[in-house]
């Protein structure tokens, strides 16, 4: 009975430090994730993908009328949206960005409750204008005035507006988002598109086509969810993306190759027609918080994907004015030092 009660201990031991226990034969994938190369779709990696991972890492922020994957709070309305995104200091943002080499950065144009950051014709032609909280201030454009010339490319991110609608539904936001597309044009280099799970595959195709309206180079990846929660990667949500979405909450996926089967795990650079990205937060959450890594992991995670010819955006918090706290910026130094 010695004998039997110690194996025990010995299996649940092993299965608590190094995961599940049993042979990779008779395990099941986690629900979303057990997706191997065959059911992939068939695509080749972007070439137009080359400057998102020549980049190495770059800086991705939430600009928002709320916190992060929060409601709105009821003290919102558009007066006092409008005189936040006025107070955006595009220059003051510029300059911390170049002073820290960023090849790239990414701007949220909205997220809950209709607060865009930028004007659309579009949606209140749809919507009416009591029902949208657009800002009079165009600040993607002002942005892309600002940060381009000093060599950083500007980025958007977007919710997938209308993906539970009707067809006519997703036909009008389709039309809001080229509206957009169409204004920025080739100001705008890459889409990072949130919470995207179509139920129509041609859906995806459609979408895409909206937001490359403005520029056909521009990168379009659609997130369906956190990575690094499973033994299988993460694979593209659709042909029609270009980058890993990659979204990474509270554990960091590694690259390598699984003893078992010589699977790769997150080797890029083109991760089944991918190319690999990662996108995470250097706070304690999406835009906020003080940094919750020491410098040499931030650091080590960095130059780890690198070597495997993928790309971080890590998410640092804003002040209303566009400025990055003093400690997010300290740590971004450190790691520009380390990697460029």
């Amino acid at each position: 009975m010695k004998t039997i009660r110690f194996s025990i201990v010995v299996v649940c031991f092993a299965s608590f430090v190094f995961g599940d226990a049993r042979p990779p034969s008779t395990r099941v994938a986690d629900s979303g994730q057990g997706l191997g190369k065959a059911d992939a779709p068939e695509k080749k990696l972007n070439p137009d993908t080359q400057w998102l991972r020549d980049a190495k890492w770059g800086v991705f922020a939430h600009y928002l009328a709320h916190t992060a994957s929060t409601e709105v709070p009821g003290e919102m309305n558009r007066a006092v949206w409008n005189k936040r995104v006025d107070s955006f200091q595009v220059k003051q943002l510029g300059e911390q960005l170049s002073a820290l080499d960023v090849p790239y950065f990414f701007i949220t144009i909205s997220q809950k409750g209709g607060y865009f950051c930028a004007p659309n014709k579009t949606h209140e032609k749809y919507f009416g204008s009591d029902n949208s909280n657009s800002s009079n201030r165009d600040l993607v454009a002002d942005l892309a005035a600002e940060l381009i010339p000093r060599g950083i490319k500007l980025c958007v991110y977007l919710p997938a507006y209308g993906r539970k609608e009707s067809a006519e539904g997703q036909s009008q936001w389709q039309e809001i988002i080229a509206e957009w597309s169409n204004r920025w044009g080739n100001s705008i280099s890459a889409w990072w598109i949130d919470g995207c799970v179509f139920q129509q595959p041609e859906m995806y195709h459609a979408y895409t086509e909206a937001f490359k309206s403005g520029n056909p180079d521009a990168l379009v990846s659609y997130n369906t969810g956190p990575i690094g929660w499973s033994r299988e990667p993460k694979k593209p949500a659709t042909a029609y993306e270009d980058y890993l979405a990659g979204e990474v909450n509270w554990r960091l996926p590694v690259s390598g190759v699984r003893p078992w089967d010589r699977k790769e795990y997150y080797m890029g650079p083109n991760l089944l027609g991918d190319q690999l990205h990662f996108l995470t937060f250097l706070g304690t959450f999406w835009g906020m918080g003080e940094p919750r890594f020491p410098d040499e992991l931030v650091v080590g995670w960095t130059k780890h994907t690198n070597n495997h010819g993928g790309t971080i955006s890590w998410d640092v918090p804003l002040s209303y004015s566009g400025v990055i706290p003093a400690s997010h910026y300290r740590q971004l130094q450190v790691l520009k030092e380390a990697t460029r």
